[in-house]
C-alpha cells in the first residue's frame, strides 16, 4: 500500500498555488505541482534585473519529514497560548 503522507494530502502544500511569494500564479501551472508553504520563500535571481523570492514546487505525490495532515491545519491544531505579563517599575 503506498504511503498517504504525500504533498496533496499535506496541510503546508497548496495545489496550483502561487510559486512567486508576492501572489502571481504561473497560468501554465500543472495541475499535480504545488508549492509548499513549510518554509518562507527563497531569494532567486533569475533573468531578471532584479531578484524575485519563490516558494519550492513539489508534486502532489511528493512527500517530506515535516509532513502535516491537512485536516489538523499547519499547526497540527493545537492551540499557543501566551500569558502576557507586564513589567515591573523600576
Amino acid at each position: 500500500m503506498p504511503d498517504p503522507r504525500t504533498c496533496a494530502a499535506c496541510a503546508w502544500w497548496k495545489r496550483s498555488a502561487p510559486k512567486l511569494a508576492n501572489a502571481l500564479r504561473d497560468p501554465s501551472a500543472s495541475e499535480v505541482v504545488g508549492v509548499c508553504h513549510l518554509n518562507p520563500p527563497v531569494v532567486v535571481q533569475g533573468n531578471a534585473a532584479f531578484p524575485v523570492t519563490l516558494y519550492p514546487e513539489t508534486h502532489e505525490s511528493r512527500f517530506c519529514g515535516s509532513w502535516r495532515d491537512a485536516s489538523d491545519g499547519p499547526t497540527g491544531g493545537a492551540r499557543t497560548v501566551v500569558e502576557f505579563k507586564p513589567r515591573e517599575a523600576a
